[in-house]
C-alpha cells in the first residue's frame, strides 16, 4: 500500500491506476517493556523501530512474472527513536500497519547487560534445536521463564532474546579476536537483525526479556582450607587435560570447545561428559569481559608444525578475570609409563628448592616441557606478576606429580594445588622444604599409583649397583613388585616391615590427604544353619558391613581451631592426636582392601563420581541418594554390634564417620557468597547422582 494523499490510496498494482477516496489511514501504537532475567527494568535504553518493506523480494518476483513492475516496496520513514523510562517501558504512536524490527544501541545494550546477573532458572529454549541424533534434545516447548509467566498472566506478549537479537551494530567486545561474534549471544541468522513485532501484534504491550551478556567461570576459592568446589572443578580440569581429540562437528579440540563454547553457552551449566558419566561443573556467571580467554595447550609429543616431537608432556592453561588455571595431563601413552617407572632419584634443581631429591623421570618430563616452551610458560608467570590473580593447579596421576613440580617452581605465587591419584614425587627433605604449598592429595582407597615409587631409602646401594638400569627404572622389576606394590596393611608399609629401608631420605608424599576409603565393620550374627557334621541348629558367624567414605583429616584441625558459629558447623570434633595413627603424615593410609587395585586409578569412573556426588549431597541435603542410605546402614552396623566387635575397629570407624560428618564445612566459602548459593542451586537442579563403581 502506497500513500497518495491524506484520503486516497492505491488499490491496484496494474499499470492503470484507479484512485478512490478511502478516508484517513488508521495509525497504531506499540508499547515495549525491556527487562532482564530477574524482571528488573532496563531503563535509559535508546530504542529504534524499523519498518519492514511493503513487499518481500519473493512477492516482487512473483508479481513481476505477471507484468506488475511499477510497485515501490520502499517502507515509510521509520518513527523517531524512543528511550525507556524507569520501568523499562517505551511507547510508540502513529505507526503504520506494518511489521517492525526492534533495535537498540548495540554498545549501550552490551555494556548494560554485562552488569545484570543471570536468573537461577536457565532457559533451554535459548539453544537451537539439536540435529545430532546422539545428543539429547535440550529444548522444552512448554518451559516458561518467570518473566514470561508474569507477562502472559497480564495479557502481554513475551519475547526472550539475546543482545545480538536487539543490537543495531556489533559492540566492541574486550579481548575478542575472532572473526565472528560469540555464537550464543549473537546467534547466526538472527544477529543484528532486530526482534520482529508483526503488524497483527500492534496496539499491545510486548515484554522483551533480555539474556544478560555474561559467561560462566568455575567457582574456585583461593584458600588454604579444603574446598569441595575446588575439588570438583579442579578434578574436572585434571580429566579435561587428557582430552585432545578433535571434534569434526564442533571444529575444535575438546579443551577449546569447553572454554570457548560451553562456558559461553548460558542455556546450561558447563559440563564435561566422559561415558558413562556427565559431570556438571560448579559455575558462576560473570560479565562477558571477565570470561575465560583463549586457552593455551602445550604438548611436547605433538608440537607445532615447525617443531620436532619429543617425549610426551602435556598441559593446558587458561585465564579469566578471577583466576589463572593450569592443568597437567597424566599417564596417557607408553612414554608416560616409562616416565612413571624411571624413579631413580635426582637432586632437586634450584628452582624446585635446591635440596633433597626428586623422582628422576618426573623431573625429566617437567624439564622437557620447560625447555621446549619456556617462553610460553614464562608468559603465564608474567601475567600473574602483572595482574595478581590467584593460581590454581591440578593434575591426575603423572599429571599430579608434574603439577606438584610446577607448584614448587611457582611457590612465590602461593598456588592452590589439588591432585588425584598421584605417585610419590619428592624425597623427605625436599618435601619438607615445600610444606607451605597448599596441596590436597586425593587417593582412592587402594589405588596402585600412589603406592609407587616404593617408600625406601634413596641412598641405597641398589641404585648404584644397577648402573644404567637403575637410572632408567630405579629398581629392577622384581624389587618393585616385591617392595613397592605390596599393599599397606594396618601394620604399616611392606618395605619397612621387611627391614629394607634405612629411612635416611625416602620418597614421601606431599600435601594433605583426602581419602575415598572403603571402611569395613565386622558384625557377629547368629542363625539356623544345617551342617553335615553337627546337623541343624543355631550357629554364630561373622559378616562384614562396608561403605565408601569421603575423609578429609585436615577438617578436624579446622574444627579444633574454630569457635562460635564456625564451630557449630561441625557435627563432631575429634580430640587432638586421634587421627595421627589412622592417617600417618606423608604416607599412604591403611585401607580395608587386601590388595592393590589398578582399576581404582581411573579419574572419570573412580575419582570424579565420589567428589561429584558428595557435592550434590551437600548442595541438596533433602535428596534421597544411594550413598546416604549405605552410610546409614553402616553407621547402624557399627553401633548395634559394638560390644561384640573388635574395639579398635569400632573406634576407627566411629572416627571415620565423624570425619565424613565434618564435610559440610568444606562448602562454607561457597555458601557464604550469594553467587555461590546460586551456583549450588543451579547445580542441584540439573545434576543426578552418578554411579560409584565398587572397588
Amino acid at each position: 500500500m502506497a500513500m497518495t494523499g491524506d484520503n486516497t490510496c492505491v488499490t491496484s498494482l496494474r499499470p492503470t491506476y484507479k484512485t478512490v477516496t478511502c478516508g484517513k489511514q488508521k495509525l497504531y501504537w506499540l508499547e515495549l517493556q525491556f527487562v532482564d532475567e530477574n524482571n528488573q527494568p532496563v531503563s535509559g535504553l535508546k530504542v529504534q523501530l524499523e519498518y519492514h518493506p511493503l513487499a518481500t523480494a519473493a512477492e516482487l518476483a512473483l508479481w513481476a512474472r505477471g507484468g506488475h513492475t511499477r510497485f515501490d516496496p520502499t517502507s515509510p520513514p521509520n518513527p523517531p527513536a524512543g528511550v525507556t523510562d524507569s520501568q523499562g517501558v517505551v511507547r510508540f504512536d502513529d505507526l503504520y500497519w506494518l511489521a517492525v524490527d526492534v533495535k537498540t544501541d548495540g554498545q549501550q545494550l552490551a555494556d548494560e547487560m554485562e552488569k545484570r546477573p543471570l536468573s537461577l532458572r536457565r532457559n533451554p529454549n535459548s539453544q537451537p534445536v539439536s540435529g545430532n541424533a546422539f545428543r539429547r534434545e535440550t529444548r522444552d516447548r512448554i518451559w516458561r521463564t518467570d518473566v514470561q509467566e508474569k507477562a502472559e498472566a497480564s495479557g502481554y506478549h513475551h519475547h526472550y532474546v539475546t543482545i545480538g537479537e536487539l543490537c543495531d551494530r556489533l559492540p566492541e567486545i574486550e579481548d575478542w579476536t575472532e572473526p565472528e561474534p560469540p555464537v550464543f549471544h549473537f546467534p547466526p541468522g538472527k544477529a543484528l537483525k532486530g526482534t520482529e513485532i508483526t503488524r497483527d501484534a500492534l496496539e499491545q504491550r510486548h515484554v522483551i526479556e533480555i539474556c544478560p551478556f555474561r559467561a560462566w567461570v568455575l567457582a574456585l576459592h583461593d584458600t588454604k582450607e579444603y574446598d569441595l568446589a575446588n575439588a570438583l572443578n579442579l578434578g574436572i580440569m585434571a580429566d579435561l587435560a587428557y582430552a585432545e581429540e578433535f571434534l569434526p562437528d564442533k571444529g575444535a579440540h575438546l579443551i577449546s570447545y569447553f572454554f570457548e563454547q560451553k562456558c559461553q553457552d548460558l542455556s546450561c551449566l558447563p559440563q564435561f561428559a566422559e561415558y558413562p558419566n556427565y559431570f556438571h561443573t560448579l559455575a558462576v556467571d560473570v560479565p562477558f569481559r571477565e570470561r575465560y580467554l583463549k586457552q593455551m595447550y602445550l604438548n611436547t609429543a605433538h608440537p607445532g608444525r615447525d617443531e620436532n616431537p619429543e617425549g610426551d608432556s602435556r598441559l593446558f592453561t587458561v585465564e579469566c578475570g578471577a583466576h589463572v588455571l593450569v592443568a597437567w595431563c597424566g599417564t596417557a601413552s607408553g612414554l608416560n609409563v616409562v616416565t612413571d617407572f624411571s624413579f631413580a632419584p635426582k637432586r632437586c634443581p634450584a628452582e624446585l628448592g635446591g635440596m633433597g631429591n626428586v623422582h628422576g623421570g618426573f623431573l625429566d618430563a617437567y624439564q622437557l616441557m620447560n625447555g621446549k616452551y619456556r617462553d610460553k610458560i614464562d608468559a603465564v608467570r608474567g601475567g600473574l606478576v602483572k595482574r595478581g590473580k590467584p593460581l590454581f593447579i591440578s593434575g591426575h596421576s603423572l599429571g599430579g606429580a608434574l603439577a606438584l613440580l610446577y607448584a614448587a617452581e611457582m611457590k612465590t605465587f602461593n598456588p592452590v594445588l589439588y591432585t588425584y591419584g598421584m605417585p610419590r614425587t619428592f624425597s623427605r627433605l625436599a618435601g619438607y622444604l615445600l610444606r607451605d604449598i597448599t596441596h590436597y592429595r586425593h587417593v582412592n582407597d587402594n589405588d596402585l599409583v600412589p603406592q609407587i615409587p616404593p617408600e625406601v631409602d634413596l641412598d641405597s646401594e641398589l641404585y648404584e649397583k644397577l648402573g644404567w638400569l637403575g637410572d632408567k627404572l630405579g629398581f629392577d622389576w622384581l624389587a618393585t613388585s616385591a617392595i613397592g606394590l605390596l599393599p599397606r596393611t594396618f601394620g604399616g608399609n611392606a618395605g619397612v616391615d621387611m627391614g629394607i629401608t634405612q629411612e635416611r631420605d625416602p620418597y614421601w608424599h606431599h600435601g594433605k590427604t583426602v581419602l575415598f576409603l572403603r571402611a569395613e565393620q565386622s558384625v557377629m550374627k547368629s542363625g539356623d544353619r544345617n551342617t553335615l557334621w553337627i546337623g541343624g541348629g543355631t550357629v554364630s558367624y561373622t559378616e562384614k558391613a562396608s561403605v565408601k567414605l569421603y575423609l578429609v583429616p585436615s577438617l578436624n584441625e579446622e574444627c579444633l581451631k574454630s569457635t562460635g558459629e564456625h564451630q557449630a558447623a561441625f557435627i563432631q570434633c575429634l580430640a587432638p592426636g586421634e587421627l595421627e595413627k589412622r592417617f600417618p603424615q606423608r604416607e599412604n593410609v591403611a585401607s580395608a582392601g587386601l590388595f592393590t587395585k589398578p582399576l581404582n586409578h581411573f579419574m572419570a569412573s573412580k575419582y570424579l563420581p565420589y567428589i561429584h556426588n558428595q557435592l550434590l549431597e551437600l548442595a541438596d541435603t533433602t535428596r534421597k541418594m544411594d550413598r546416604k542410605a549405605m552410610r546409614t546402614l553402616f553407621r547402624e552396623a557399627v553401633e548395634q554390634k559394638a560390644n561384640f566387635s573388635n574395639p579398635d575397629e569400632v573406634e576407627r570407624n566411629r572416627e571415620f564417620l565423624a570425619l565424613q560428618d565434618m564435610l559440610p564445612v568444606a562448602l562454607r566459602l561457597t555458601q557464604a557468597e550469594e553467587t555461590g548459593k546460586n551456583a549450588l542451586l543451579r547445580f542441584a537442579a540439573v545434576t543426578e547422582e552418578e554411579v560409584e563403581l565398587p572397588n
